[in-house]
């Protein structure tokens, strides 16, 4: 199994989701584990350059390239490696849509993708079977991700389990490296 973290959209803009969900310690102690063992860690960053997207016109609530909304949570962002890491920016929930993203995957003979983030039931999900449609194999941190709702976490977690992946805890990821 050759391995890359995928740390999705863990800006401002979603810091009330991530506090809710207590997820930023155990997200940062996923990326420094990765880190420990060399494996390649890539944070997203969502930004709304168009407004006249389905999805920006759906949420009505963009996120301006530069601002503080679309900055890196603190802690997360100190945990960075900014001589390794990759940034890939998006503009859609997919992170692979329109991005560099599978190529760059490829180009490292990735074949599993371990995802954490905000929201679970949006951008996180939707990278997810983004990745399995892309023929990577799924590891979803349940307790890695975060959404605005439990139910909405929930049933994420149970349709992502049934058919697009694992959905180990962050300790057992952190565990099986």
């Amino acid at each position: 199994m050759k391995l890359a973290l995928l740390v999705i959209d863990m800006q401002n803009s979603f810091e009330l989701q991530a506090a809710a969900g207590k997820i930023v310690p155990r997200v940062v102690k996923v990326i420094q584990a990765c880190h420990d063992k060399h494996i390649p860690v890539f944070f997203s960053q969502h930004h709304d350059p168009d407004r006249n997207s389905v999805l920006n016109k759906f949420w009505n609530n963009p996120i301006d390239r530069g601002t503080h909304q679309w900055q890196l949570i603190p802690d997360v962002e100190k945990s960075m490696d900014h001589e390794k890491d990759v940034i890939i920016e998006k503009c859609r929930n997919d992170a692979f849509h329109q991005t560099p993203l599978k190529g760059q995957l490829l180009a490292l003979k990735v074949d599993t993708v371990a995802i954490v983030g905000c929201l679970t039931n949006l951008c996180c999900e939707n990278t997810a079977r983004a990745a399995h449609d892309n023929d990577f194999n799924v590891l979803f941190l349940k307790d890695g991700n975060a959404a605005s709702k439990k139910e909405y976490h929930k049933a994420s977690i149970m349709n992502l389990e049934y058919g697009f992946g694992k959905v180990p805890t962050c300790q057992e990821f952190i565990d099986m490296l």
